[in-house]
């Protein structure tokens, strides 16, 4: 019998030898926050699709949008007027803050207040905005009392080209110096000012539709197809791309139904590699240049668009409903990663805003997820957005001053992982095998942020990890016999059955279903008092954005039989 305790014991031990174990001590347990991005109820009874916060106390619940531009979080005031009606407002910005609804509340604006130094003082709050502080709550479990952030009327200055923060939904400054990165860090939650963002699945239909996250301090494992295929570089210093993340692509093919993928950027037909920003909150999967590509991309469709949206899919461009591109892109960059959007993703549903604060569906029309780089904007920077997210999975990492892109796996499983600083992981025995980045055209290595750590790997021509090396946390041996192994697979094992809780009562707080309305006849609700970003004037005419028509032959990129 005793030999049987023996072998059971032996047994338990090896066990817990061959478990990956992240920390040797209490300092070194770490819990990257899942926040979920997904419909969120509003007082009004409206909902918007965003990460999920509150602030205040009790708590006042946000739908909020990563900005890797800024480093503050930013809320909207109740008395913001973006929209005919205060429920029509307070779905766009996501929500509303009301201060004499929190008694921990603190106005940092108010003479002789002392300014919380969290607060990166370089974003000016305008049009009377206000500094504020407040308990943020982010998982039922998870707060931060005293937080620093910004009660937005309208606009935020960010010191850089345009306003960052100008009449949108609320948003988490993720950037080299996020206040929200930084608080989690410095109380010992996360191990590095790093984030992973997928935007899930956003189309018409439930087949197309899914929950994303964002995950602060690592990223999930579950979301990424193929961990060896990926994207790696540097983060830029800020200036025509002020969110730092460059990337340039080499083809961007259309998937056409009938099988022929033509290239927008094909060197023979007068392309060439296309550079353009990463920005997670933009609501497009690309804006490009209506010279030459998207003048190209729509006399190989053969559809014109009629307008542009003035709705959720601001200034994308607009279809007649049933005229809009049938097939998919694949965006291929200078790595060698593609990345295919469906059409799923590409062409939805024209959704505005009713005076009621719902959101009305018009199917007479639809949106592709484009916007057109053309007059005032001609010369601007193409941008990546969050709808390019639906088909791919961006983790940043502030502290490392890089960026990684791999495909996206769509599913509802959630593996986190974990993602320590140079400092913690030598501090914790942890061994992190570094991304090198590739070299890239538009790669500068930045001159500005303050988390550079030293030894950082020199720019190369390859970009590829090795299996795990930013998805594992792989630990060196640890020297625990006995009783203190048990105690320490328990604990983590207590640990780990909390957060898994917490996460799980956040969610099903969130249990929501789309509240969408559909209208025939739906009427444009026009953005009150909203214009976008350096654009002036009114739409041109269909016919003078795409002079000179030059059909596109399908037959000659049409596969065999």
């Amino acid at each position: 019998m005793a030999g049987t305790g023996v072998t059971i014991m032996l047994l338990l031990l090896s066990f817990l030898f061959s478990l990956p174990i992240n920390a040797q001590n209490s300092n070194c347990s770490f819990a990257p926050v899942n926040l979920p991005i997904r419909l969120v109820g509003l007082p009004n009874q409206g909902f918007t699709r965003g990460a999920y916060l509150a602030m205040g106390t009790p708590r006042q619940n946000f739908s909020a949008l990563p900005m890797a531009e800024v480093n503050n979080t930013f809320v909207f005031h109740h008395d913001d007027k973006c929209q005919k009606t205060e429920a029509a407002c307070m779905t766009y910005r996501g929500g509303f803050f009301e201060p004499e609804n929190s008694p921990t509340y603190v106005n940092q604006s108010a003479p002789n207040a002392k300014l919380n130094p969290n607060f990166a003082s370089s974003e000016k709050l305008t049009d009377g905005g206000t500094l504020a502080q407040d308990q943020i709550t982010l998982l039922d479990n998870l707060t931060i009392p005293d937080f620093p952030f910004g009660l937005v009327n309208q606009s935020v200055n960010t010191g850089r080209l345009f306003n960052s923060v100008s009449a949108g939904l609320a948003s988490i400054g993720l950037g080299r110096n996020s206040t929200i990165l930084s608080s989690l860090k410095k109380a010992g939650t996360i191990g590095s000012r790093s984030y992973g963002f997928w935007w899930g699945l956003d189309g018409a239909t439930t087949p197309a539709q899914m929950n994303g996250n964002l995950v602060l301090g690592g990223y999930d494992q579950a979301k990424i197809k193929d961990l060896s295929k990926n994207h790696t570089d540097r983060l830029t210093s800020p200036g025509t791309c002020s969110q730092g993340m460059l990337i340039t692509f080499t083809e961007i093919k259309l998937n056409f139904p009938n099988g022929s993928e033509p290239n927008l950027l094909d060197q023979f037909i007068g392309g060439y590699n296309l550079q353009a920003c990463i920005c997670p909150s933009c609501a497009t999967v690309m804006s490009m240049p209506l010279d030459p590509y998207f003048s190209r991309f729509v006399d190989w469709t053969e559809s014109v668009p009629i307008d542009r949206s003035v709705g959720i899919n601001f200034f994308t461009m607009m279809y007649a409903g049933g005229t809009a591109y049938q097939g998919d892109l694949t965006f291929t960059t200078d790595a060698g990663l593609s990345i295919r959007v469906p059409n799923s993703q590409l062409v939805l549903p024209d959704l505005t805003i009713a005076d009621d604060g719902s959101i009305a569906t018009n199917t007479s029309v639809q949106d592709l997820m484009i916007y057109s780089l053309q007059d005032v904007n001609k010369n601007d920077m193409p941008r990546i957005g969050k709808y390019f997210f639906t088909a791919a999975y961006l983790h940043v990492n502030n502290d490392a001053n890089t960026f990684t892109i791999w495909e996206a796996n769509p599913t509802t499983d959630t593996d986190v992982v974990a993602v320590l600083d140079d400092d913690l992981a030598k501090e914790c025995n942890v061994v992190q095998p570094k991304a090198t980045p590739i070299e890239s055209s538009g790669s500068v290595p930045s001159s500005t942020s303050s988390s550079s750590p030293t030894g950082s790997p020199p720019a190369s021509k390859s970009n590829k990890l090795a299996a795990g090396a930013i998805a594992g946390i792989a630990v060196g041996s640890v020297a625990v016999v006995g009783l203190i192994a048990v105690l320490l697979w328990r604990g983590h094992s207590r640990r780990k059955q909390e957060r898994a809780d917490a996460a799980a009562q956040a969610n099903a707080a969130l249990n929501i279903s789309p509240p969408y309305q559909q209208a025939v006849q739906t009427p444009m609700v026009e953005m009150f008092g909203h214009e976008p970003p350096e654009v002036k004037g009114s739409v041109l005419p269909p016919q003078e954005l795409w002079p000179g028509r030059q059909k596109y032959e399908p037959d000659v990129h049409e596969m065999a039989g």
